[in-house]
């Protein structure tokens, strides 16, 4: 789905930083080649944190702008959210034919889960703030 290119690739980054940079473990071989078709080679064989965000290609690395460290991609994750959401609002204008308002939906839908599911998990752990799920970082 073209509408739906940017936030995979974006979304992609954000896993891979986390799971290499933030809790050190590498991909498999199997996994490194399928996100490498998407982040490219010289961001899958990047030894660090920086190396890995500046040669990520455009369609991915919005997602990573300005987050200086692996350990702030929980930050890029919530602001993702917000554009995934602001994005799939947008799909849903207008009167068109196509996929575009079916992505939009499921995008917008998508969003409103992620804030629910951060919601409960608050909540079972005995409450606290919410600013987090309510607007972009």
């Amino acid at each position: 789905l073209p509408e739906a290119v940017r936030w995979a690739a974006g979304r992609l980054a954000l896993l891979v930083g986390r799971e290499v940079f933030v809790a050190h473990r590498p991909l498999t071989r199997a996994a490194g080649r399928r996100a490498g078709r998407l982040l490219g080679a010289q961001a899958m064989t990047a030894t660090s944190y920086p190396d890995f965000r500046r040669h990520l290609p455009a369609t991915a690395r919005w997602a990573v702008n300005g987050v200086e460290s692996a350990g702030d991609l929980w930050r890029a994750e919530a602001r993702w959210w917000y554009r995934v959401e602001e994005d799939g609002r947008e799909l849903l204008h207008g009167a068109r034919l196509g996929s575009a308002p079916v992505v939009g939906a499921a995008a917008v839908l998508s969003a409103d889960a992620w804030r629910v599911r951060g919601a409960l998990e608050l909540a079972a752990r005995g409450g606290g703030r919410l600013e987090v799920l309510d607007v972009p970082a």
